[in-house]
């Protein structure tokens, strides 16, 4: 069973995609990699899927989704590195019907049945945290065009709850973080990171950036501190790409690799949230995004590894 943390200890986390379609494959290597950066929590990330928007059924995919046992199996692991445990799935759509189609913008055609059904996966991996010692759960991310169905949400939590003893948590997108109404549901505020840091023609010099980020600051505490609750980045990355600072939620292939930018943009956050002399906060952690990857300078992924960003990385873990 999960035991409560202190309310004050951070969250210095990092997000582990369970992503591999090798049945094989261990995520061992990579936990103690995180555990090495100086985390103490970590997220792993499992996708759900549905066919595309208007979808009613979620599965586990067959090849694109670990297996209960894999999941299990990556708990245990982590834990063994002194890891604590963030559960953290994602909807996704294995044929969406056009580029606009995504988890943050599901219609389904039967609301009831999605919710059954996303609600039986839920239950399965809140079931599986309580047994194998997760201390968090996030119950949903970026379900912008759902999560103010409060109605549905409401029993769904309550099933949660009678399964999973620890922290839950809604984890709500960037540009939607003000209208999610979910909060009150959960214990812990989650946003989604994602903020643009510039216009696309806009300068990304670090001064720049910078302020940005503390601007973002201000509105982001100022939106969220009447709930009268810890909230988290649930997701915080920068692809190693040119643009990465402007758009930074963009997942399309390809692209110029762009080492500096990406060191840029977490240089930026750490001097606007964690570097010491900052203001106080009421932000109770972060997770990074995302370990997984081969990485390395020629790549335009996500994750820090072989990258110069790595070391602001350790910077911002020790400072949070």
């Amino acid at each position: 069973m999960p035991v409560p943390e202190p309310a004050d200890v951070k969250q210095r986390g990092v997000a582990l995609g369970l992503f591999a379609e090798d049945v094989s494959f261990s995520y061992a290597p990579l936990l103690k990699e995180i555990a090495a950066l100086g985390a103490t929590h970590v997220s792993l990330v499992v996708p759900f899927y549905q066919t595309h928007a208007a979808s009613t059924a979620l599965k586990l995919h067959t090849r694109l989704s670990p297996s209960l046992e894999a999941i299990a199996d990556a708990i245990r692991l982590s834990r063994r590195e002194g890891l604590e445990v963030t559960l953290f799935p994602i909807v996704r759509l294995s044929e969406p019907r056009s580029p606009n189609e995504w988890r943050g913008t599901l219609a389904p055609t039967d609301r009831d049945a999605w919710f059954a059904s996303y609600g039986h996966l839920l239950a399965d991996l809140a079931s599986l945290g309580a047994l194998t010692g997760a201390s968090r759960l996030v119950v949903g991310s970026e379900l912008s065009s759902l999560d103010g169905d409060v109605a549905r949400w409401r029993p769904l939590v309550e099933r949660i709850r009678a399964l999973f003893s620890g922290t839950l948590i809604y984890s709500a997108n960037w540009d939607h973080y003000r209208d999610a109404r979910l909060y009150n549901l959960v214990d812990e505020i989650g946003v989604v990171g994602y903020f643009s840091l510039r216009a696309k023609d806009g300068p990304s010099d670090l001064p720049a950036l910078t302020e940005r980020w503390r601007d973002l600051r201000r509105e982001i505490e100022a939106n969220l501190g009447g709930y009268g609750k810890p909230f988290v980045f649930t997701e915080l990355g920068y692809r190693s790409r040119s643009g990465s600072t402007a758009a930074p939620w963009d997942e399309v292939k390809g692209g110029v690799p762009d080492l500096d930018e990406q060191t840029r943009a977490f240089q930026a956050f750490r001097q606007a949230w964690t570097a010491r002399g900052q203001p106080p906060s009421r932000l109770a952690g972060l997770y990074l995004w995302n370990w997984y990857g081969y990485g390395g300078p020629e790549t335009t992924s996500y994750t820090p590894r072989g990258k110069p960003a790595v070391d602001v990385v350790r910077q911002i873990l020790d400072e949070m």
